[in-house]
């Protein structure tokens, strides 16, 4: 960690910020004080920080404090708050810059074991940061399903996007039982198979019906999935009273659920990408 207390005084001196190392650990005082005085001797021409280079001061800072890397760049801070359009991907809203709002803008490890690397960092407002805080993919997974607590800081359509922007940039670290999580909440459970019977050639969903096809008949899969069309057309929209104004393809539906149930380590992954691929 020693070259990055020393970019850190040098950067105080470049950007003339007072040199305040009481909150930094003794072992790495001396070389913020090396990487001061070397800016100094070198003359070096002060300036204002711009909106990234403050950025990228603050998380040196928190690195340094935590004993993380950083190899992030400003051009890789400029990069990734361009991918977003100005926008939060987690919330929708609008980000603000340095007001010390919600909304501002804020730098989330996808990985929290790892240091701010530029395949490991996402643009995320503050409110959306501090939700995810130490969750790995199966905590944000859970409260994305209604496992939302009382007081949370986001509304369970904003844990569902977090779920769906995370889950291609994070593992999980081991098995989630994804069946039996969507059994508690069983409405969306008659959701996520009704949609695969909609959209039947999707790429999530016919893998998913490929398996189900192995535990029900595939000419019952096929009734289904026409008659799920034609219900869906005649409603004109994809909702799930759909399938409860339908007593056959209702009666259809809890028979797959039941046989996804029975085999559910076949199913988790499959149903995971149904849902947030």
């Amino acid at each position: 960690m020693a070259h990055l207390a020393f970019e850190i005084g040098f950067d105080h001196y470049r950007f003339d910020l007072p040199l305040d190392i009481a909150r930094f650990a003794d072992h790495h005082r001396q070389q913020i004080r090396y990487g001061y005085d070397a800016a100094k001797m070198q003359s070096i021409t002060k300036k204002r920080p711009d909106l990234y280079e403050s950025k990228l001061l603050t998380l040196r800072d928190r690195a340094l404090s935590k004993g993380l890397d950083v190899s992030i760049t400003t051009n890789d801070l400029r990069a990734r708050l361009q991918l977003t359009q100005g926008c939060c991907p987690i919330t929708g809203n609008s980000f603000t810059f340095a007001e010390h709002k919600a909304t501002d803008w804020s730098v989330d490890r996808v990985n929290n074991k790892r240091g701010y690397y530029p395949d490991n960092i996402e643009i995320v407002s503050v409110i959306a940061n501090q939700a995810k805080s130490d969750l790995d993919l199966a905590g944000i997974i859970k409260q994305a399903l209604g496992k939302t607590k009382p007081g949370s800081l986001l509304s369970e359509a904003e844990w569902f996007r977090m779920a769906r922007f995370y889950y291609q940039k994070m593992t999980l670290l081991k098995p989630l039982s994804f069946c039996k999580l969507l059994s508690d909440s069983q409405v969306l459970y008659d959701q996520v198979v009704l949609m695969q019977l909609f959209k039947k050639d999707a790429k999530q969903a016919k893998p998913f019906l490929q398996t189900l096809q192995k535990y029900s008949s595939k000419e019952t899969v096929c009734k289904a999935s026409k008659l799920t069309q034609k219900r869906v057309y005649q409603h004109a929209g994809i909702e799930v009273e759909v399938l409860y104004n339908s007593p056959k393809l209702y009666q259809w539906v809890q028979a797959f659920i039941k046989a996804i149930n029975a085999h559910s380590t076949e199913f988790d992954m499959l149903l995971m990408d149904c849902l947030f691929a």
